[in-house]
């Protein structure tokens, strides 16, 4: 096992700020330390069984503040072990960025290894979740390298992005520009935000039309494209459900493509919820959908049991159909430690 990187810098300097005076005005505050475990059997028609251990990681919050005033926060998310592998592994695990703030009322500069604010993805944790939504068909990414500015006008959020388009790594002359604009709206009981997201890449990564909702694939299913992408994406809180869309229309190529997701959120009290979605992805090469079934089960404040049933299918041109059938039991484990 390797200690990444930026935990080997980021240390020594939490360690150095909270032990000597002489830095006087620099602080440290909101120091979360969270370690987490998450282990899934998965089986059904397709895949193999397997019993694993999902992820091992440890989330690092803090922010470094002078004068009473914060000028950076941190999030680090080292990940020790993991079952998923590939390109799967890029676009799942973990982030490592830094917020740097300017002042009251003006943008935020987010620089590091981040969430791609990109349609659903910008507000929807799906980090811990058993069901997705369709980022490994729309974007060919979920977490991705570069900078981030983030503020506010008026009634809008709004969130630019540039990275290198290729998750942690970098293809040749591969990056990603995006711009998200979001905006809350309230009607009677029911809250609503609604977003619109623009994107366009070069070199991105493209997966071959297949069922897996999350391919694990090798190098020769994976392809490149120039990326072309508008998506309108929504979170509507009626009463105590959850109702979460996204359509997203664009290019591959100049090939059009396009696909719909459409998530349900139940709660039937605190400890147990439901959560049903259908999605559907029209690539250049063929077209896959599928469906998902989720029952969680708090056991407590922090942790948990989730079974997820997700019959999928796939027409590619070249072939005929096929299907899967994906059965997931998930056990958690969160660890709280805060200063």
């Amino acid at each position: 096992m390797r200690t990444p990187t930026s935990v080997a810098l980021v240390v020594p300097v939490v360690l150095m700020l909270a032990g000597v005076p002489a830095l006087g005005d620099l602080s440290i505050t909101g120091l979360e330390v969270l370690p987490r475990l998450d282990i899934r059997a998965r089986g059904g028609s397709g895949p193999p069984e397997t019993l694993r251990l999902m992820q091992s990681e440890i989330n690092l919050r803090f922010s470094i503040n002078k004068d009473d005033e914060e000028l950076v926060s941190f999030a680090l998310s080292p990940n020790f072990e993991t079952g998923m592998q590939g390109r799967a592994r890029q676009m799942h695990f973990s982030n490592y960025y830094s917020v740097w703030n300017f002042g009251v009322d003006k943008p935020k500069l987010k620089a590091g290894q981040f969430v791609v604010p990109f349609g659903a993805m910008a507000d929807y944790d799906t980090h811990p979740l058993i069901l997705q939504p369709p980022y490994a068909r729309t974007l060919g990414l979920r977490l991705d390298r570069g900078v981030a500015v983030e503020g506010f006008r008026g009634d809008l959020d709004w969130a630019f992005s540039l990275t290198s388009g290729d998750g942690r790594g970098r293809a040749d002359s591969s990056y990603a520009a995006n711009l998200r604009v979001a905006r809350d709206f309230e009607v009677g009981d029911d809250a609503y935000r609604v977003g619109l997201s623009l994107l366009h890449g070069e070199q991105m990564p493209v997966f071959a039309t297949q069922p897996a909702p999350l391919p694990m694939a090798k190098m020769g299913l994976l392809g490149r494209a120039d990326k072309d992408r508008l998506a309108l994406d929504l979170d509507w809180l009626r009463g105590i459900d959850n109702i979460r869309a996204e359509l997203t229309f664009g290019w591959d190529d100049g090939d059009f493509v396009h696909g719909q997701w459409l998530s349900w959120n139940h709660p039937f009290s605190y400890e147990t919820e439901l959560t049903l979605q259908a999605d559907r992805w029209q690539a250049r090469d063929g077209v896959s959908f599928g469906l998902g079934a989720s029952l969680h089960h708090r056991l407590d404040d922090l942790s948990g049991i989730r079974v997820a049933y997700e019959p999928r299918w796939a027409r590619p041109d070249w072939g005929g159909s096929n299907s899967a059938g994906l059965v997931t039991v998930q056990w958690y484990r969160n660890f709280a430690l805060e200063w």
